[in-house]
């Protein structure tokens, strides 16, 4: 399963970059490479050379970076390995797509200071004063994400009072909430985009898509708490035969936001392209110096967080401000600990085993990073050696296709404990009050001779 899962998000992925770096080698909107050329300039043989450079460097990136998949099938049985090799593909991906466009970007920068292919004026231009005084008329009242927030913290309410270890994934549904709601407050501080000379479709292009986005944010917030919800129940499914109908019902709902960011910024682009095509009055402007790279944003004199994209749908921030920078640096920050903490942990589980013994005080006690348990001998309801463990969903622990430890719900069977090498019985399993722990070892009789030491400790 993790393997599909990986090799899933690892496709997606590489889909959607193709999708965003292929087109830029189109003259399309006024821009090539991300940058903005005049028209009478786009069939220049010099540039012509720099598509077809591009295009060969970007074909061979591709298939580089797809054969580089394969090996990631052949860790099935090294799970932490794994994952490990999923981040670090997924890092170089990342580096070695995005260098052809820059190359590109850059050849094509440097002919059009060559050649001077200006287009507009070489300025910041400002928002009409009339469009900033109504850009936020029709946006979504910020007073309607007091539904996604209840309905959030009711479901991590609900969690609490089963006294369920899956109250992180329910957190999870305050997270996101508080995500789409900050991402729709910074979008009504973006500034208005100047589209034509005509006041009015700036008025009308501006309000439309500050409103579309407004709501879309919204609804996002609202369907990611149902996906936390479906997460939950299957999180809390004991029945085997509904797992895979669990599965596929948030697999198809997880699809449903990633289509509606698509198809709201496509109607955002089919309305500015229709209105500006029958208004004629067009505003170029030449600010590509601040573009780094070509999708970095780069500009002290503008004093705007977010502004539209030039590749990929979608905005992003301005790292001379203040915010861009806390937001740029503070993303890295995030996803580097993550990437960091996850590869340790697994790597540590690799490598660690659980142990138990039993201590003089009559106690026993498991020793794991993170999830070590102790509890008296007299607490033993039921101690047996079992060949094998009923279906489990892990709640809040470690689970592989070599082992399972930390927290579990058991089919039939409720909650569990367990630190367990998969599909190698037998299994040391203890009975406590509201608990079941199935232990054993890598070597089966060293797990019979642990289960016989508990027998005569406890007797």
């Amino acid at each position: 399963m993790l393997t599909i899962i990986l090799m899933l998000i690892s496709v997606i992925c590489y889909s959607v970059i193709l999708g965003m770096y292929k087109p830029q080698a189109a003259y399309k909107n006024g821009m090539l490479f991300a940058v903005k050329l005049p028209e009478a300039a786009a069939g220049h043989e010099e540039l012509k050379q720099v598509q077809a450079s591009f295009n060969k460097q970007f074909l061979y990136a591709s298939l580089w970076m797809g054969g580089a998949l394969v090996p990631m099938l052949f860790l099935h049985d090294l799970s932490a390995f794994q994952v490990i090799y999923f981040f670090v593909w997924s890092a170089v991906l990342s580096v070695v797509m995005a260098m052809p466009f820059r190359k590109a970007f850059a050849r094509t920068l440097a002919l059009k200071r060559e050649h001077e292919w200006f287009v507009g004026d070489k300025r910041v231009v400002l928002t009409d004063l009339r469009v900033a005084q109504h850009k936020n008329a029709r946006s979504a009242p910020l007073w309607l994400f007091i539904f996604p927030f209840a309905m959030s913290v009711g479901l991590l309410w609900w969690s609490f009072r089963q006294d369920d270890q899956s109250y992180g994934v329910t957190a999870c549904g305050i997270f996101l909430t508080a995500l789409f709601f900050l991402v729709s407050l910074y979008m009504r501080k973006t500034r208005a985009k100047v589209y034509s000379m005509n006041t009015e479709i700036n008025l009308v292009l501006n309000q439309a898509k500050r409103r579309a986005l407004s709501y879309l944010w919204l609804w996002m917030a609202v369907a990611e708490n149902v996906h936390v919800f479906l997460i939950f129940m299957l999180v809390n499914n004991e029945t085997g035969n509904m797992e895979g109908a669990w599965l596929a019902i948030i697999v198809l709902f997880a699809a449903i936001p990633v289509g509606a960011i698509y198809a709201v910024y496509r109607k955002i682009q089919a309305l500015e392209r229709d209105m500006l095509e029958h208004d004629g009055k067009t505003v170029y402007t030449d600010d590509d110096e601040y573009w780094v790279n070509g999708f970095t944003y780069h500009n002290p004199h503008d004093k705007s967080v977010f502004v539209p994209k030039r590749i990929g749908m979608g905005g992003t921030v301005n790292t001379a401000t203040v915010p861009g920078k806390i937001i740029k640096w503070g993303s890295f920050g995030l996803i580097t600990a993550v990437v960091v903490g996850v590869s340790f942990m697994l790597i540590r589980s690799e490598l660690t085993s659980p142990s138990l013994a039993v201590t003089q005080d009559d106690k026993v006690e498991i020793h794991y990073p993170m999830y070590s348990f102790d509890f008296s001998l007299a607490d033993i309801k039921e101690l047996t050696l079992v060949d094998a463990i009923p279906g489990a969903t892990k709640t809040n622990g470690e689970a592989t296709n070599q082992y399972a430890r930390g927290h579990f719900r058991l089919k039939e069977a409720g909650k569990a404990r367990l630190y367990v090498f998969k599909n190698n019985p037998p299994y040391i399993r203890i009975k406590l009050e509201g608990v079941t722990i199935y232990y054993n070892e890598k070597d089966s009789q060293q797990t019979k001779k642990l289960f016989e030491s508990l027998q005569q400790a406890g007797q």
